[in-house]
């Protein structure tokens, strides 16, 4: 039994969707959901002309469905079949072979993003323990999604760089311009591209650790960390955020800026939050500004995170006061969660201070910050207009500058542009 033996004995209840053995050195495997799509052909095409690596790739595309999918979806994901068959015929070569697993009644409460991606990311696991590879990787793309020329040659010479990462988080741009859709769209999905940029820097300021982008088509993971962490979630939407928080715990994540991914900012109504549905809601009202958290939640934290280290072997009191010193909606937040018997019981279990602070980044991750914004938001603070919130962070963060306020689009854009290029100039990692 190999590295994922275990794993896949408790995971998979079929055998092997593929019958054709691995490459000798294979070492990315590209997951790709596919339901009721149009574009397909176009994604592979784009990783078909990207550099090759040194070592062989596969694709698998999970088409997929529910036993409640309609006929027409049906047919399209069959005709999705052929096309896949027909392009992998006339392009896949002994360093690059492409794969359809057709899983056509998933049941209804399993179905969704999450069960596809697992569906693909273990088949993949199985492909690397045929090989006992735990150094592979499984790269997660999306059926909507174009990659730069440079998508796998850039990966593998982060990964050469640190030979240990457990994964990477891909640099991302949704088109915000040209003639495939149409200008409402472009202008909503640059809105939600600010929100989740602002998001992600404002995180970063406040100087929590894993600030990174959790973007399903714009990450690569580990085979070991992978089985390490359970694997992918099952979750009709989100899984890409709950799985990769896991894997921030692992540390040895890192960025990779120098190649991008480009999703598409078309409707989607499988998922119920993330790009599709959130530029389906902003083009309904387009006239309505784009809310999002205050600034003032994100201050609220750092102030709370510079000081945490005080909290280490520090008694019941000092907790207590330490909570009487922050501001009211984050207090009446950690109160909520049991902050006080939290620091108790990690400092039962540390004895350095750098253990403690990588315990309690453990607890007071990703999900319980999106909690608190929800909680403080609803109790405390209002909500604000993302390119008034978006401004506001870029002084916090020290920079200066003049935007167009000829209208809220234009500055909408400037923002953006702004905000790519910082994340652009600083890739961090853990």
């Amino acid at each position: 039994m190999g590295f994922a033996g275990q794993y896949l004995a408790k995971n998979r209840g079929v055998e092997s969707f593929i019958s054709a053995s691995p490459a000798k050195d294979l070492k990315y495997v590209v997951v790709i959901p596919s339901y009721d799509e149009d574009r397909l052909i176009d994604t592979l095409n784009a990783l078909w002309e990207a550099q090759r690596p040194r070592y062989s790739i596969e694709i698998i595309v999970v088409v997929n469905s529910s036993r409640e999918t309609s006929a027409d979806i049906r047919e399209k994901n069959r005709q999705t079949l052929r096309e896949i068959d027909t392009w992998s015929r006339d392009y896949c070569d002994r360093d690059f072979a492409a794969y359809a697993l057709y899983v056509p009644e998933i049941p209804g409460k399993d179905f969704g993003a999450g069960m596809a991606r697992k569906i693909g990311m273990d088949e993949a696991i199985n492909r690397f323990e045929q090989l006992n590879r735990d150094d592979g990787y499984i790269i997660s793309l999306d059926a909507d999604t174009t990659v730069a020329d440079n998508y796998f040659t850039a990966i593998e010479q982060t990964i050469a760089k640190r030979p240990a990462m457990n994964a990477g988080i891909l640099y991302f741009e949704h088109p915000v311009e040209g003639g495939e859709f149409s200008r409402d769209i472009y202008d909503a999905v640059a809105k939600y591209e600010l929100f989740l940029r602002y998001y992600n820097q404002a995180l970063r300021w406040t100087g929590f650790p894993y600030a990174f982008h959790t973007i399903g088509s714009a990450f690569f993971v580990r085979a070991l960390a992978y089985v390490k962490q359970g694997g992918m979630i099952r979750r009709k939407a989100g899984e890409d955020f709950y799985f990769l928080n896991k894997v921030f715990q692992l540390g040895n994540i890192c960025e990779v800026h120098s190649t991008a991914v480009y999703p598409s900012p078309r409707f989607s109504g499988r998922v119920l939050f993330g790009t599709g549905p959130e530029v389906e809601k902003i083009t309904r009202e387009p006239d309505k500004p784009y809310m999002t958290y205050d600034p003032e939640a994100f201050r609220a934290l750092k102030a709370f995170f510079n000081g945490i280290d005080q909290l280490f072997h520090c008694n019941e009191r000092e907790v207590e006061d330490y909570l009487n010193a922050l501001e009211p909606g984050l207090e009446d937040f950690l109160r909520s969660v049991g902050l006080k018997d939290e620091i108790k019981r990690i400092n039962n279990n540390c004895k350095r201070p750098e253990v403690f602070r990588k315990h309690f980044f453990q607890w007071f991750g990703g999900l319980k910050i999106i909690r608190y914004m929800h909680v403080v938001h609803d109790k405390f603070l209002d909500k604000v207009p993302v390119h008034l919130a978006a401004s506001e962070m870029l002084k916090m963060l020290g920079y200066s500058g003049q935007f167009d306020n000829s209208s809220v689009n234009s500055r909408i854009f400037q923002l953006l542009s702004k905000y790519r290029e910082i994340e652009r100039s600083r890739e961090h990692s853990v």
